[in-house]
């Protein structure tokens, strides 16, 4: 929060003078050069408070991989103050603690250049679930990359990396306990970069048959990934860093999990575990069975019905906070931040079907709080500075809590040639020009039903048969014979993007400039507008679209 930020910035700036004086700098240079450690280094936190048996400290101090002899003493100076750092003192808050003046070390090794880096998850009998990935394994820790997760055991075929892995998990389960252990490999030789304990296990969470992990944060784990592996990955992935930014500046995030359950034992552990769940949540079981919107008291029948009985289950859970108040946030060209609020649900103004306004920061601090509201400009603009400049963040209002949900990052500018570089509370969807005959298009049960369903998104393709059906329905509605069209519709529905590159403009009676459609449309460069409730030109009629502006004429 910002008291801890700002008693960070006041530690810093009493040790930035003492640290590393002239007597001491003289002194590591020396001995570094001495050492003979090469043109490139790491330098790494060792903290004394770190690795214990149920606290492991992971990544909350810093570490800098390859960094050049002449930024050694800066780089040395950042992680060793970084013991003392807005997100290391906010841990020892949340533990309890004190960090004593003492506590951290810094360790200058020689770099590699690892071929694949990652995670082994390691048991007493030294069988291990990996995670790795290609090059070094910041992205890996960061939760930013994808990696290939595999089980390595005495019936694996090993060579290799896996062999020279396996031969030093061996060596390491001598103590009886199970290890994390981070790892690469530069192509002749494996090196062993750190190991702790294996901490998550030890919350009381794991019981025979029911074994459960955090989905968003903690380290590589031993669970079952089965047929949720892809979602798993790419939700991690996704949200891991945005949500550790959004925590940082004090902002609330749902809970998540992943779950091993063995259907032999019953639905009784299911039950019990469920108990202490979100009054809702959602459930993805397979890529066929997800998103599953229930009560926790449905979580056990709900997965006994759509699990094999004779195999274990992997399955994740996610906790739903529908809120009273939907909120989008993103950073304006001129720096300030753009907020848009709705009461019709996130759902909705992700689907297209609600309609939101503007508020202004003023309003925001009404309805949240001065604290919470400051902790969405934070999150938004740290976001656009570290992740995406245009990206759209996604935030539910419960009672008076405002929590960070997710985001969207689209491919392409949101500016055309001409336009103001800035997101204002003009009506304006999409800017361009376009010219066409209207066609109105009702939205019905069917276009309502497929752009609720999980298969319209904007970070999921959609498959070849529902691609094929979706633009069926839109066929019969619609005559794409190939003049020019302008589509008028009630809302930005999710299920109208199948119409991109087929007609030539959009005019919609209400929505959101956020919604999901009115991304994908920016990314392609289809103009829209959003006119009003009744001001739809008439059906068959010709009209020009000049970036939001709808001019009555004829065909040239």
């Amino acid at each position: 929060d910002q008291g801890l930020e700002k008693i960070a910035e006041q530690l810093a700036s009493l040790l930035a003078d003492r640290l590393l004086d002239g007597p001491h700098s003289a002194r590591l240079q020396a001995e570094l050069h001495a050492q003979r450690l090469g043109r490139l280094v790491v330098v790494r936190s060792s903290s004394a408070d770190e690795d214990a048996d149920t606290t492991s400290f992971a990544g909350v101090f810093d570490s800098l991989i390859d960094v050049p002899a002449s930024e050694l003493l800066d780089a040395v100076h950042r992680v060793w103050l970084s013991g003392f750092s807005a997100k290391a003192l906010l841990q020892y808050r949340r533990l309890g603690r004190t960090p004593k003046p003492n506590h951290l070390s810094v360790l200058v090794q020689t770099a590699i250049a690892p071929q694949l880096a990652g995670v082994a998850f390691s048991e007493p009998s030294a069988d291990a679930y990996l995670e790795w990935v290609p090059g070094h394994g910041a992205d890996l820790m960061g939760g930013l990359a994808v990696p290939t997760g595999e089980r390595l055991d005495r019936s694996t075929a090993t060579a290799g990396w896996r062999a020279e892995l396996r031969g030093a998990l061996v060596e390491l389960s001598a103590d009886g306990c199970g290890h994390d252990v981070e790892w690469a490999w530069d192509g002749e030789r494996l090196w062993i970069v750190q190991v702790r304990p294996r901490t998550a296990e030890l919350a009381g969470q794991q019981r025979a048959g029911l074994r459960v992990a955090a989905l968003y944060e903690g380290d590589a784990h031993d669970l079952a990934l089965g047929e949720v592996a892809a979602d798993y990955h790419r939700i991690r992935a996704k949200r891991r860093l945005p949500r550790a930014i959004a925590i940082a500046h004090g902002a609330s995030v749902p809970a998540g999990w992943l779950v091993n359950w063995q259907p032999a034992g019953g639905l009784g552990r299911l039950r019990t575990w469920s108990e202490q769940l979100p009054a809702k949540v959602v459930v993805d079981a397979s890529p066929t069975e997800r998103q599953y919107i229930i009560e926790r008291a449905e979580l056990a029948d709900t997965i006994g019905s759509i699990t094999t009985p004779d195999t274990e289950a992997a399955f994740l859970c996610r906790e739903y906070i529908k809120g009273e108040v939907a909120v989008l946030s993103t950073v304006a060209a001129d720096g300030s931040v753009y907020v848009e609020a709705s009461d019709e649900g996130l759902l909705a103004l992700n689907r297209g079907f609600g309609s939101a306004q503007p508020i202004s920061a003023d309003r925001l601090r009404a309805m949240v709080g001065d604290q919470q509201a400051q902790a969405l400009a934070d999150t938004t603009r740290e976001h656009a500075r570290r992740l995406h400049p245009r990206a759209i963040l996604e935030w539910v209002i419960s009672g008076s809590t405002l929590f960070f949900v997710d985001y969207s990052a689209p491919a392409g500018s949101t500016q055309q040639a001409g336009e103001p570089a800035r997101l204002s509370s003009s009506r304006v969807l999409s800017a361009g020009l376009a010219s066409g005959r209207v066609q109105h298009l009702g939205i019905d049960e069917v276009l309502t039903e497929s752009s609720i369903a999980p298969i319209i998104s904007i970070a999921q393709p959609v498959s070849a048969g529902d691609e094929a059906a979706l633009l069926g329905q839109l066929h019969d509605r619609l005559r794409l014979d190939g003049g020019k069209v302008i589509v008028a519709a009630a809302r930005p529905i999710a299920v109208l993007s199948m119409l991109i590159g087929l007609v030539d403009g959009f005019l919609f009676e209400e929505g959101a400039l956020l919604s999901h459609l009115g991304i994908l449309l920016r990314e392609s460069g289809v103009p829209a507008a959003i006119v009003g409730t009744g001001n739809l030109p008439p059906d068959g009629s010709y009209v020009e679209l000049v970036h939001g502006t709808v001019i009555a004429g004829q065909p040239g």
